[in-house]
Protein backbone atom coordinates (compact mmCIF):
# COMPACT_ATOMS: atom_id res chain seq x y z
CA UNK A 1 0.00 0.00 0.00
CA UNK A 2 3.22 2.47 0.22
CA UNK A 3 1.80 3.93 -3.53
CA UNK A 4 -1.98 4.68 -1.88
CA UNK A 5 -3.76 6.74 -3.40
CA UNK A 6 -5.07 9.46 -0.70
CA UNK A 7 -7.31 12.03 -0.66
CA UNK A 8 -6.37 14.13 2.54
CA UNK A 9 -8.44 16.23 5.01
CA UNK A 10 -7.04 18.49 6.95
CA UNK A 11 -5.63 22.33 7.66
CA UNK A 12 -2.67 23.58 5.31
CA UNK A 13 -2.37 26.73 6.92
CA UNK A 14 1.36 27.71 7.52
CA UNK A 15 3.41 25.88 10.25
CA UNK A 16 1.14 23.70 9.88
CA UNK A 17 2.79 19.94 10.27
CA UNK A 18 -0.46 18.85 8.51
CA UNK A 19 1.34 19.93 5.65
CA UNK A 20 4.42 18.39 6.24
CA UNK A 21 2.71 14.90 6.00
CA UNK A 22 1.02 15.85 2.97
CA UNK A 23 5.01 16.32 1.37
CA UNK A 24 6.12 13.19 3.16
CA UNK A 25 3.31 11.09 2.16
CA UNK A 26 3.88 12.65 -1.93
CA UNK A 27 7.42 11.40 -1.13
CA UNK A 28 6.05 7.82 -0.36
CA UNK A 29 5.22 7.51 -3.95
CA UNK A 30 1.92 8.33 -2.94
CA UNK A 31 -1.00 9.95 -4.96
CA UNK A 32 -2.02 12.86 -2.90
CA UNK A 33 -5.12 14.93 -3.49
CA UNK A 34 -5.65 17.81 -0.70
CA UNK A 35 -9.39 18.76 0.98
CA UNK A 36 -8.66 21.69 3.07
CA UNK A 37 -10.98 23.01 6.42
CA UNK A 38 -9.54 26.28 6.45
CA UNK A 39 -10.60 29.05 3.98
CA UNK A 40 -7.84 30.51 2.08
CA UNK A 41 -5.66 32.96 3.60
CA UNK A 42 -6.16 31.19 6.85
CA UNK A 43 -3.45 31.27 9.54
CA UNK A 44 -2.87 30.46 13.01
CA UNK A 45 -2.97 34.23 14.09
CA UNK A 46 -6.18 34.68 12.81
CA UNK A 47 -8.70 35.65 15.65
CA UNK A 48 -12.13 33.56 15.46
CA UNK A 49 -15.27 36.00 15.51
CA UNK A 50 -18.28 35.61 17.83
CA UNK A 51 -20.15 32.80 15.92
CA UNK A 52 -17.51 30.71 15.72
CA UNK A 53 -16.56 30.94 19.29
CA UNK A 54 -19.89 29.96 19.84
CA UNK A 55 -20.31 27.37 17.65
CA UNK A 56 -16.61 26.00 19.13
CA UNK A 57 -18.16 26.51 22.95
CA UNK A 58 -21.94 24.45 21.49
CA UNK A 59 -19.14 21.42 20.08
CA UNK A 60 -20.99 22.25 16.78
CA UNK A 61 -18.15 24.11 14.46
CA UNK A 62 -19.32 25.10 10.86
CA UNK A 63 -17.74 23.64 7.82
CA UNK A 64 -16.68 27.00 6.24
CA UNK A 65 -14.59 25.52 3.83
CA UNK A 66 -17.08 23.05 2.28
CA UNK A 67 -15.03 20.01 3.44
CA UNK A 68 -17.48 18.06 3.48
CA UNK A 69 -18.92 18.91 -0.17
CA UNK A 70 -15.74 19.07 -1.91
CA UNK A 71 -14.56 15.13 -0.33
CA UNK A 72 -18.13 13.80 -1.85
CA UNK A 73 -17.26 16.02 -4.87
CA UNK A 74 -13.34 14.60 -5.51
CA UNK A 75 -14.77 11.36 -4.79
CA UNK A 76 -17.59 10.67 -7.03
CA UNK A 77 -15.62 9.33 -10.28
CA UNK A 78 -12.41 9.05 -8.37
CA UNK A 79 -10.68 6.48 -6.99
CA UNK A 80 -8.97 6.44 -3.49
CA UNK A 81 -7.45 4.11 -1.21
CA UNK A 82 -7.26 6.13 1.73
CA UNK A 83 -9.41 9.07 3.25
CA UNK A 84 -7.20 10.86 5.69
CA UNK A 85 -9.27 12.94 8.08
CA UNK A 86 -6.07 15.06 9.97
CA UNK A 87 -8.53 16.59 12.84
CA UNK A 88 -11.08 17.09 10.79
CA UNK A 89 -14.12 18.45 13.23
CA UNK A 90 -16.37 19.75 11.01
CA UNK A 91 -16.92 16.51 8.80
CA UNK A 92 -20.11 14.27 10.42
CA UNK A 93 -21.35 10.79 9.99
CA UNK A 94 -23.41 11.69 6.82
CA UNK A 95 -20.27 12.32 5.22
CA UNK A 96 -18.75 9.49 6.17
CA UNK A 97 -22.06 7.33 4.94
CA UNK A 98 -22.01 8.59 1.81
CA UNK A 99 -17.93 8.05 1.52
CA UNK A 100 -18.32 4.68 1.75
CA UNK A 101 -21.33 4.23 -0.51
CA UNK A 102 -19.49 5.69 -3.31
CA UNK A 103 -16.25 4.15 -2.19
CA UNK A 104 -16.91 0.68 -0.21
CA UNK A 105 -13.75 -0.28 -0.34
CA UNK A 106 -11.72 2.89 1.03
CA UNK A 107 -10.03 2.88 4.07
CA UNK A 108 -10.98 5.97 6.37
CA UNK A 109 -8.59 7.09 8.55
CA UNK A 110 -8.51 9.89 11.27
CA UNK A 111 -5.53 11.39 12.73
CA UNK A 112 -5.51 13.75 15.77
CA UNK A 113 -2.71 14.97 17.91
CA UNK A 114 -5.36 15.66 20.65
CA UNK A 115 -6.77 14.19 23.47
CA UNK A 116 -10.24 13.29 22.05
CA UNK A 117 -11.84 12.99 25.14
CA UNK A 118 -11.61 16.38 26.03
CA UNK A 119 -14.71 17.45 24.82
CA UNK A 120 -13.40 20.91 23.52
CA UNK A 121 -11.56 18.42 20.74
CA UNK A 122 -14.36 16.28 19.94
CA UNK A 123 -16.87 18.28 18.49
CA UNK A 124 -20.68 16.63 17.70
CA UNK A 125 -19.71 15.53 13.82
CA UNK A 126 -16.95 13.45 15.30
CA UNK A 127 -18.71 11.72 17.76
CA UNK A 128 -21.49 10.71 15.50
CA UNK A 129 -19.04 9.62 13.62
CA UNK A 130 -16.23 8.04 15.05
CA UNK A 131 -17.94 4.65 14.42
CA UNK A 132 -18.00 4.98 10.83
CA UNK A 133 -13.50 5.06 11.01
CA UNK A 134 -11.92 1.69 10.07
CA UNK A 135 -8.37 2.84 11.72
CA UNK A 136 -8.37 5.53 14.67
CA UNK A 137 -4.71 7.14 14.94
CA UNK A 138 -3.66 9.23 17.98
CA UNK A 139 -0.25 9.86 19.70
CA UNK A 140 -2.22 9.73 23.42
CA UNK A 141 -1.14 6.29 24.70
CA UNK A 142 -4.34 6.65 27.13
CA UNK A 143 -6.91 7.53 24.09
CA UNK A 144 -6.19 3.54 23.24
CA UNK A 145 -7.84 2.38 26.78
CA UNK A 146 -10.91 0.20 27.00
CA UNK A 147 -12.66 2.80 28.91
CA UNK A 148 -11.37 5.76 26.53
CA UNK A 149 -11.69 6.66 22.36
CA UNK A 150 -13.16 2.54 22.05
CA UNK A 151 -16.38 3.88 24.65
CA UNK A 152 -17.74 5.99 21.01
CA UNK A 153 -17.70 3.31 18.83
CA UNK A 154 -13.98 2.95 17.43
CA UNK A 155 -13.17 -0.72 16.71
CA UNK A 156 -9.76 -0.38 15.42
CA UNK A 157 -7.33 1.93 17.24
CA UNK A 158 -3.57 2.74 16.75
CA UNK A 159 -1.03 4.64 19.36
CA UNK A 160 1.65 5.89 17.65
CA UNK A 161 4.44 8.49 18.91
CA UNK A 162 5.39 11.59 17.17
CA UNK A 163 7.31 12.13 14.74
CA UNK A 164 9.64 14.79 12.59
CA UNK A 165 10.45 15.86 9.22
CA UNK A 166 13.55 15.28 8.39
CA UNK A 167 14.12 17.54 5.76
CA UNK A 168 13.27 20.50 8.02
CA UNK A 169 14.68 19.33 11.85
CA UNK A 170 17.57 19.00 11.10
CA UNK A 171 20.72 19.80 13.12
CA UNK A 172 22.10 23.61 11.60
CA UNK A 173 25.24 25.77 12.92
CA UNK A 174 23.90 28.79 12.63
CA UNK A 175 25.32 31.77 12.07
CA UNK A 176 25.83 34.67 14.41
CA UNK A 177 22.76 36.43 13.02
CA UNK A 178 21.22 34.01 13.65
CA UNK A 179 22.10 33.19 17.39
CA UNK A 180 21.65 36.87 18.00
CA UNK A 181 17.85 36.76 16.37
CA UNK A 182 17.03 33.71 17.74
CA UNK A 183 19.53 32.51 20.78
CA UNK A 184 18.82 32.32 24.30
CA UNK A 185 20.45 30.54 27.31
CA UNK A 186 16.76 29.45 27.74
CA UNK A 187 13.90 28.83 25.19
CA UNK A 188 10.59 27.78 25.11
CA UNK A 189 8.89 28.06 21.96
CA UNK A 190 4.84 26.99 22.62
CA UNK A 191 1.44 29.13 23.50
CA UNK A 192 0.66 30.81 26.23
CA UNK A 193 -0.93 28.74 28.97
CA UNK A 194 -1.14 29.91 32.71
CA UNK A 195 1.11 27.09 34.00
CA UNK A 196 3.76 27.46 31.77
CA UNK A 197 4.28 31.38 32.40
CA UNK A 198 4.15 31.07 36.17
CA UNK A 199 7.17 28.62 35.45
CA UNK A 200 8.92 30.82 32.78
CA UNK A 201 8.50 33.55 35.47
CA UNK A 202 9.54 31.60 38.19
CA UNK A 203 12.95 30.65 36.43
CA UNK A 204 13.46 34.67 35.28
CA UNK A 205 13.09 35.50 38.68
CA UNK A 206 15.34 33.93 40.02
CA UNK A 207 18.04 34.54 37.15
CA UNK A 208 17.31 32.22 34.77
CA UNK A 209 16.77 34.06 31.53
CA UNK A 210 14.07 32.84 29.08
CA UNK A 211 13.11 33.18 25.67
CA UNK A 212 9.58 32.61 24.89
CA UNK A 213 8.20 32.61 20.95
CA UNK A 214 4.31 31.51 20.30
CA UNK A 215 0.88 33.31 20.35
CA UNK A 216 -0.82 34.66 23.46
CA UNK A 217 1.99 35.88 25.64
CA UNK A 218 1.46 39.98 24.85
CA UNK A 219 0.49 40.38 28.57
CA UNK A 220 3.91 38.90 29.98
CA UNK A 221 6.02 41.28 27.28
CA UNK A 222 8.28 43.76 28.95
CA UNK A 223 6.51 42.81 32.51
CA UNK A 224 9.30 40.74 33.97
CA UNK A 225 13.10 41.30 33.74
CA UNK A 226 14.66 37.95 31.99
CA UNK A 227 11.63 37.27 30.27
CA UNK A 228 12.03 37.55 26.52
CA UNK A 229 8.65 37.61 24.93
CA UNK A 230 9.25 37.56 21.04
CA UNK A 231 5.02 38.17 20.54
CA UNK A 232 5.02 35.88 17.77
CA UNK A 233 5.40 32.32 16.86
CA UNK A 234 8.45 30.35 15.04
CA UNK A 235 8.01 28.22 12.72
CA UNK A 236 9.57 25.77 10.04
CA UNK A 237 13.30 27.34 9.96
CA UNK A 238 13.26 29.83 11.96
CA UNK A 239 11.93 27.37 14.51
CA UNK A 240 14.97 25.03 14.04
CA UNK A 241 17.27 28.16 14.51
CA UNK A 242 15.89 28.70 17.88
CA UNK A 243 16.40 25.00 18.92
CA UNK A 244 19.82 25.19 17.48
CA UNK A 245 20.86 28.35 18.78
CA UNK A 246 19.71 27.94 22.40
CA UNK A 247 21.35 26.18 25.26
CA UNK A 248 18.35 24.67 26.92
CA UNK A 249 15.19 23.81 24.80
CA UNK A 250 12.16 23.32 27.13
CA UNK A 251 9.19 20.93 26.55
CA UNK A 252 5.99 21.50 28.52
CA UNK A 253 3.37 19.23 27.98
CA UNK A 254 -0.74 20.52 27.42
CA UNK A 255 -2.68 19.72 30.71
CA UNK A 256 -6.21 20.14 28.76
CA UNK A 257 -4.55 17.75 26.31
CA UNK A 258 -3.28 15.42 29.06
CA UNK A 259 0.11 15.16 27.53
CA UNK A 260 2.57 12.77 27.77
CA UNK A 261 4.01 13.67 24.26
CA UNK A 262 4.04 16.05 21.95
CA UNK A 263 5.36 16.95 18.34
CA UNK A 264 8.65 18.94 20.21
CA UNK A 265 9.61 16.18 21.97
CA UNK A 266 10.78 14.21 18.77
CA UNK A 267 11.43 17.72 17.17
CA UNK A 268 13.67 19.29 19.66
CA UNK A 269 16.21 15.94 19.82
CA UNK A 270 16.08 15.84 15.45
CA UNK A 271 17.23 19.12 15.20
CA UNK A 272 19.95 18.96 17.64
CA UNK A 273 19.17 20.45 20.43
CA UNK A 274 19.28 20.27 23.80
CA UNK A 275 15.55 18.74 25.60
CA UNK A 276 14.64 19.73 28.99
CA UNK A 277 11.21 17.42 29.21
CA UNK A 278 8.47 17.51 31.86
CA UNK A 279 8.84 13.65 33.73
CA UNK A 280 6.89 10.63 32.75
CA UNK A 281 7.19 7.52 32.29
CA UNK A 282 6.28 7.47 28.95
CA UNK A 283 9.10 9.92 27.86
CA UNK A 284 11.43 8.30 30.21
CA UNK A 285 11.02 5.40 28.04
CA UNK A 286 11.82 6.61 24.94
CA UNK A 287 14.89 8.84 26.05
CA UNK A 288 17.35 7.78 28.86
CA UNK A 289 16.99 10.42 31.66
CA UNK A 290 20.28 12.57 31.51
CA UNK A 291 22.12 10.47 28.73
CA UNK A 292 19.61 11.16 25.60
CA UNK A 293 17.26 14.10 27.78
CA UNK A 294 17.16 16.14 30.73
CA UNK A 295 13.41 16.40 32.68
CA UNK A 296 11.75 18.23 35.47
CA UNK A 297 8.49 17.51 37.29
CA UNK A 298 8.35 21.12 39.47
CA UNK A 299 9.27 24.23 39.01
CA UNK A 300 12.19 23.98 42.30
CA UNK A 301 13.66 20.97 39.96
CA UNK A 302 13.46 22.76 36.78
CA UNK A 303 15.19 25.48 38.12
CA UNK A 304 17.68 23.64 39.12
CA UNK A 305 18.64 21.08 36.03
CA UNK A 306 18.53 24.87 34.09
CA UNK A 307 21.54 25.79 36.67
CA UNK A 308 23.43 22.49 36.45
CA UNK A 309 22.93 22.02 32.50
CA UNK A 310 23.95 25.78 31.67
CA UNK A 311 27.33 25.23 33.70
CA UNK A 312 27.73 22.40 31.77
CA UNK A 313 28.63 22.79 28.01
CA UNK A 314 30.35 19.20 27.10
CA UNK A 315 27.54 17.36 29.12
CA UNK A 316 24.80 19.06 27.26
CA UNK A 317 26.43 18.71 23.66
CA UNK A 318 26.98 14.88 24.56
CA UNK A 319 23.07 14.85 25.88
CA UNK A 320 21.97 16.03 22.37
CA UNK A 321 23.82 14.35 20.20
CA UNK A 322 22.14 11.05 21.79
CA UNK A 323 19.30 12.84 21.81
CA UNK A 324 19.67 12.92 18.01
CA UNK A 325 21.00 9.59 17.45
CA UNK A 326 18.02 7.96 19.18
CA UNK A 327 15.25 9.60 16.80
CA UNK A 328 17.30 9.54 13.28
CA UNK A 329 18.19 5.71 14.31
CA UNK A 330 14.36 4.99 15.34
CA UNK A 331 11.63 4.96 13.40
CA UNK A 332 10.72 8.41 14.42
CA UNK A 333 10.63 10.14 11.01
CA UNK A 334 6.95 11.14 9.25
CA UNK A 335 7.90 8.37 6.13
CA UNK A 336 7.83 5.70 9.20
CA UNK A 337 5.01 6.81 10.89
CA UNK A 338 3.32 7.01 7.43
CA UNK A 339 4.03 3.93 6.30
CA UNK A 340 3.27 2.21 9.61
CA UNK A 341 -0.31 3.85 9.57
CA UNK A 342 -0.80 3.37 6.28
CA UNK A 343 0.19 -0.38 7.05
CA UNK A 344 -2.40 -1.05 9.75
CA UNK A 345 -5.06 0.86 8.01
CA UNK A 346 -4.60 -1.92 4.85
CA UNK A 347 -5.61 -4.62 7.89
CA UNK A 348 -8.42 -2.69 9.25
CA UNK A 349 -12.27 -2.43 8.82
CA UNK A 350 -13.82 -4.89 6.06
CA UNK A 351 -12.42 -5.25 2.58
Amino acid sequence: MTQSSILFVGQTVAGSRTVQRIKEFEKLGCRVEVVPTNLAGASYEDKPGLVTRLRYRLRYPADAAGAGKQILNSLNGNQFDVLWLERAVEIGANTLRSVKKLNPKIKIVWYAEDDMMNPLHRTRQVEAAMPYYDLWVTTKSFNAEPKEVPTFGVKNILFVNNSYDPTLHRPINPSEQDRSDFGAEVSFVGTFEKYRADSLVYLARQGVPVRVWGNGWAAYKDKVPGLLIEGRPAYDDEYVKVICSSKINLCFLRKENRDLQTCRSIEIPASGGFMLHERNAEMAAIFNEDREAAYFASDQELLEQCKKWLLDFTAREEVAKNGLDKVTIGSFSHSERLQEILDAARQAGPE
